[in-house]
């Protein structure tokens, strides 16, 4: 039996029987399925920053439990003195998995529902987005295999394990959309992109600038044609309305954290940042790096460079829809650049040193050059089925080199390692993201490990401390003879709030502060000799305010959005 002629006969009678708007999202689905085969595996491969995220869920279905939500400290991180997660990053995606964690699903497999949901997220969006761009649905199907199964997804996935990163490729389609209807498509449609923006500020504040940085050159280069068409402009200044709207129940906590308190933010890492730049001929590589001192991800693969450079094959009648492919190709190559040290990340690049490692320009580079590819593939294959058939093969073959690889090597060398995390186990340093957002000239991780749980006054006092709750800290004081300054085992954050009980039972609020080691500070009335002390963070008056407002926010965008799709269905039925 001729092996090649039987599959190509199957590839085309399934195509034919299911129709090519069934047949290429079902087989999607099922080559996502098999790369996803590892995850039955038990446990999951101890990735860069795995532990961190499994805090975060540790700690979220725990103050879930206790009432509180959102859930804004980890109580139980840096030896009980909390860590503001929830305030420095937007846990808005993880509570699908904390309310399966809540229905009896334990926290490893929780995880791997977010990996599989962002998977077929990811997909699927590509395929709507490319879809809309005028692609085939083969041209379809290739861009969101070239997307998802690119080589810096899987290694976003599973080797560094960067849940916020994720949404970049959850919610970059969206933007590319967003960007062809509002510089050159319908500007009405400019939902599109403050959708993919309002999900990067719910998810990952770097990958929020990259994009937006991206963007705005994008825009810039299109300045003419914004200007011979000033609606658009209109439409591109109302886009971030919505994105605000529905992002203030993290912008506002965070902001008024940073008006109150002076934080780390990590940025020596930034001194050195071109340690971790890309050698120009690592850049499309897929093979993994191995073991060495400064790690960086491998390539973005060759499948997608095979495919952008398809472009040269075509030829351009100038549509809308092959200007903007050329637009992504370019703004693709450009990303992939910044990724290396060409640009003056010392000088004018500077202010985006902050992304601390330039290769996290690979995500917007794999986005802009997938679709870019994608939609040179979808403009070469056109009608001819054959071409598309082998297309197909090249497609699917390129793209799982890439995939399985990747993740094939990071499973091996964890087997090899025995280095597979089954169940959460709390105390590591890694609950912490470093020392971001302690406080400035405070106390650092491993000095707030030596100091313990202990509590230091400014004048004698007897002190004894308890937790009757994960989010309550108890102070019980007896002998105290004057305005006292107890400094307590808690960081700080803007919110907490501290009541004493005298032994009458009168209940009175206390003044909170900073104390000499920059930990939070509860004063003492001399009139008090005896009492206890309660502190518990409590959200203030401007994260409830910003709460109601992105829910509402986000309730009354959904309605105009069903409201305005059903009016254009209608529209149609009468033509």
């Amino acid at each position: 039996m001729n092996i090649v002629d039987w599959t190509a006969s199957r590839f085309d009678s399934m195509r034919e029987r299911l129709g090519e708007g069934r047949f290429y999202p079902l087989m999607l689905g099922a080559l996502l399925l098999a790369g996803l085969l590892p995850l039955l595996m038990p446990g999951i491969p101890n990735g860069h920053d795995l532990y961190y995220h499994l805090s975060r869920l540790h700690a979220m279905g725990v103050n879930f439990s206790l009432g509180e939500f959102p859930s804004m400290i980890n109580h139980e991180a840096l030896a009980g003195y909390g860590y503001a997660s929830g305030l420095f990053y937007p846990d808005f995606f993880l509570y699908p998995a904390v309310l399966l964690m809540k229905c009896g699903l334990g926290i490893v497999a929780a995880y791997k529902f977010l990996v599989v949901a962002c998977v077929a997220a990811t997909a699927y969006g590509a395929y709507f987005c490319a879809r809309r761009l005028s692609a085939t649905c083969f041209g379809a199907f290739a861009t969101a295999l070239l997307y998802t199964w690119s080589s810096y997804f899987a290694a976003d996935l599973f080797v560094r394990a960067a849940f916020g990163e994720w949404s970049l490729f959850v919610f970059a389609p969206w933007i590319v959309l967003g960007l062809y209807e509002t510089v050159l498509g319908d500007p009405r449609r400019f939902p599109y992109l403050s959708f993919g923006f309002a999900g990067l500020v719910l998810a990952h504040s770097l990958s929020l600038l990259m994009m937006a940085a991206v963007c705005a050159v994008f825009v810039a280069f299109n300045a003419v044609r914004l200007l011979r068409e000033p609606r658009r402009i209109l439409y591109l200044a109302l886009a971030p309305i919505p994105t605000i709207l529905v992002g203030v129940a993290y912008l506002l906590p965070m902001y008024e954290q940073f008006a109150h308190l002076h934080f780390h933010i990590e940025v020596e890492k930034n001194a050195d940042i071109l340690s971790h730049c890309m050698p120009l001929l690592k850049l499309f590589l897929e093979i993994p790096t191995s073991k060495a001192d400064v790690w960086i991800p491998p390539g973005i693969g060759i499948m997608l460079v095979v495919a952008a450079l398809q472009r040269f094959r075509l030829a351009s009648r100038r549509t809308a829809p092959e200007v903007f492919r050329d637009m992504l190709l370019i703004t693709g190559v450009g990303c992939l650049l910044m990724a290396t040290e060409m640009p003056s990340w010392k000088g004018a690049f500077k202010p985006l040193a902050v992304v601390q490692f330039p290769w996290r320009f690979f995500g917007p580079a794999t986005a802009f050059l997938a679709f870019g590819g994608g939609l040179s593939l979808s403009a070469l294959v056109g009608e001819d089925r054959a071409r598309e058939r082998s297309w197909a093969w090249l497609v699917i073959c390129g793209a799982a080199f890439a995939w399985f690889v990747n993740v094939g090597y990071f499973y091996a060398a964890r087997i090899s390692e025995r280095d597979f995390i089954r169940s959460y186990q709390g105390g590591r340093p890694q609950e912490a993201s470093g020392i971001h957002y302690l406080i400035r000239d405070g106390l650092l991780d491993t000095e707030i490990r030596k100091r313990g749980d202990v509590a230091t006054a400014a004048h004698p006092v007897g002190v004894k401390l308890s937790r009757p709750r994960r989010d309550v800290l108890q102070m019980d004081f007896t002998g105290n003879a004057a305005d006292n300054d107890v400094e307590l085992p808690l960081l700080p954050y803007h919110g907490y709030a501290a009541k004493l009980q005298r032994p009458d039972g009168s209940v009175e609020n206390l003044k909170v502060g900073l104390g000499p080691n920059k930990l939070l500070s509860v004063h003492i009335p001399k009139a008090c000799a005896n009492g206890a002390v309660t502190v518990r963070y409590e959200a203030t008056r401007l994260q409830r305010l910003s709460q109601i407002v992105s829910l509402a926010s986000g309730i009354a965008f959904l309605a105009l959005f069903i409201a305005a799709r059903r009016r254009r269905r209608n529209i149609g039925k009468e033509e």
